[in-house]
């Protein structure tokens, strides 16, 4: 099957999820490796706990699926690694373009942390079905966009 995977990054679930297997392990650590007062019952179900929590944040993702011999995509919700969604057919897709958009990226201004701002560029690369946007898959590095529009391009045959 030959087909296109973009998938949208939350780096902040998938980030804490990681501190939370940390953090079990941790608790597991150290009750094996020191004497502890707490049951040990106790120590396994929340050192496990965390560690089985932290594996299920870390499961979860969304994208979009693309398969072009039979011409059809999906937009999924992931869990477990097992992808939720339907095949639904693809339009006839007439171009795929990239394009950049910069804009200024501020954090809120709370009146304790400073306002920092910076100039952040998104590359996108547009498919375009009846002379409009069908899809647009965004991308922070131009190297990895210009990668998927090749795939996108050879996919498509355009």
């Amino acid at each position: 099957m030959e087909h296109f995977h973009y998938s949208i990054q939350r780096n902040g679930i998938k980030t804490i999820g990681k501190i939370v297997i940390l953090m079990g392990l941790i608790v597991l650590a150290v009750a094996f490796l020191f004497e502890v007062e707490t049951d040990l019952n106790k120590v396994l179900l929340v050192g496990g706990g965390a560690v089985v929590i932290g594996c299920l944040m870390i499961s979860i993702s969304e994208g979009t699926l693309i398969d072009f011999e039979a011409n059809k995509f999906k937009e999924y919700q992931s869990f477990l690694w097992i992808k939720f969604g339907e095949w639904q057919n693809l339009p006839k897709i007439e171009n795929a373009e990239l394009i950049h958009y910069t804009y200024t990226e501020s954090n809120f201004p709370n009146g304790i942390s400073p306002t920092i701002s910076c100039n952040t560029t998104v590359y996108k690369c547009v498919l375009v079905s009846g002379g409009k946007k069908f899809r647009v898959f965004d991308y922070s590095k131009e190297k990895d966009a210009i990668v998927a529009l090749d795939i996108i391009r050879s996919g498509f045959r355009l």
